[in-house]
């Protein structure tokens, strides 16, 4: 039994091949008993979405792009219904993972290295909405810049609170991804940390560390507007590593010393080089920016790490990130929606690509509006 009937036909943007952005439809099947279909109210627009048009990630295509997506219950089977406690309507966030939930590292909680997505096991099983499952997979919808998504029964699905408009609930992602780098670094009641890269996501990264129960945040950056911006997320300190002459020193004059943390959330090898030089004795840093994926990593001399016992730790997408962040998201102590500065129609994604690519406008953070 299906609650609700499918609809029938759904819009979506589609990479065809590297560089070219095609929006058309696709047929929507009705789901089996244990699926159900969302209708994307809000799907953000990601850096990585840019490098997988480029076909800096892998050879996806065709692809619907979009992992950072809401939306509610459009129809869905009877036991998924049961299952999950859902009906039409029901506001709802999707992980981007779909994780196999029986692997070792699913069973540790890492669901973000499942098993099932490893390489080195043989040839890897599309399982990351909008980056990995090409749009040759039926049924078709597995990206979020479309009407409708596919949500089988393995999807991680959160309940929204009808407190958050849409277009803060599109943060939902990018906010699972910054609790993901707070929990990585172990940011604890009291600590320092420092955070590099002013963009959305460390913003996020800030206004998360200060809710983790940070003393004392530092964003470093180059652009004044995002530095002024994060003051409003946490930041305590802003410091240009343009403007000094040792961004070092200058973060040790507002800690009293170096952090306890640092997230780097830049996507530069030269902010992952920085940023072990700003960590203290035995602290933590977290490697949270992408360098395109094929960038070597390189911290300097060797001394760096072994003779301070420095703790380099990645983090990888938004395992057990959800939960907290739509927590935030409903508690509203930092103004979300001010990260929201560009909203484009489904069929104007191209100018929104150029806008977020170009860094046009003072774009912060640019959504594609699905339906209000």
């Amino acid at each position: 039994m299906v609650t609700a009937a499918a609809p029938t036909i759904s819009r979506q943007a589609v990479f065809p091949e590297r560089g070219v952005i095609e929006v058309t439809t696709i047929e929507v099947p009705s789901p089996a008993a244990d699926q159900l279909l969302m209708r994307v109210r809000r799907v953000g627009i990601c850096a990585t979405d840019l490098h997988l048009l480029e076909g800096h990630i892998g050879d996806p295509f065709p692809l619907v792009p979009g992992h950072e997506f809401v939306g509610e219950v459009a129809a869905i089977g009877g036991e998924a219904a049961r299952r999950r406690g859902l009906a039409v309507g029901d506001r709802i966030a999707v992980e981007m993972l779909l994780p196999c939930g029986a692997c070792s590292r699913c069973a540790e909680g890492r669901y973000n290295l499942c098993d099932r997505d490893d390489p080195a096991g043989g040839a890897p099983v599309g399982r990351e909405y909008g980056v990995n499952i090409p749009r040759t997979a039926a049924p078709g919808l597995w990206g979020g810049y479309a009407d409708y998504l596919h949500v089988p029964s393995e999807a991680i699905v959160h309940r929204l609170p009808d407190s958050i408009p849409w277009d803060t609930a599109a943060l939902v992602e990018p906010l699972a991804v910054s609790f993901r780098a707070v929990q990585r670094g172990r940011v604890a009641e009291g600590d320092t940390v420092v955070v590099i890269g002013p963009g959305p996501v460390g913003l996020l990264i800030s206004a998360a560390a200060k809710i983790a129960g940070a003393a004392r945040v530092v964003m470093v950056g180059t652009r004044p507007n995002r530095l002024d911006l994060a003051r409003r997320f946490g930041t305590d300190a802003t410091i240009d590593s343009r403007s000094v002459d040792d961004v070092r020193d200058a973060v040790a004059e507002e800690l009293g010393g170096l952090a306890d943390v640092v997230i780097e959330i830049a996507g530069v090898t030269a902010a992952q080089s920085l940023a072990v030089t700003l960590v203290r004795r035995g602290g933590r840093v977290v490697l949270a920016g992408a360098c395109g994926w094929g960038a070597d990593v390189t911290f300097g001399a060797d001394r760096d790490l072994l003779t301070r016992e420095i703790d380099v730790l990645p983090s990888f997408l938004s395992a057990g990130g959800y939960e907290p962040a739509i927590a935030a998201l409903a508690d509203a102590a930092y103004p979300y929606a001010a990260l929201v500065t560009h909203r484009f129609p489904l069929e104007q994604v191209r100018d929104a690509y150029d806008v977020v690519r170009e860094k046009r406008d003072d774009v912060i953070k640019a959504v594609l509006v699905l339906a209000d």
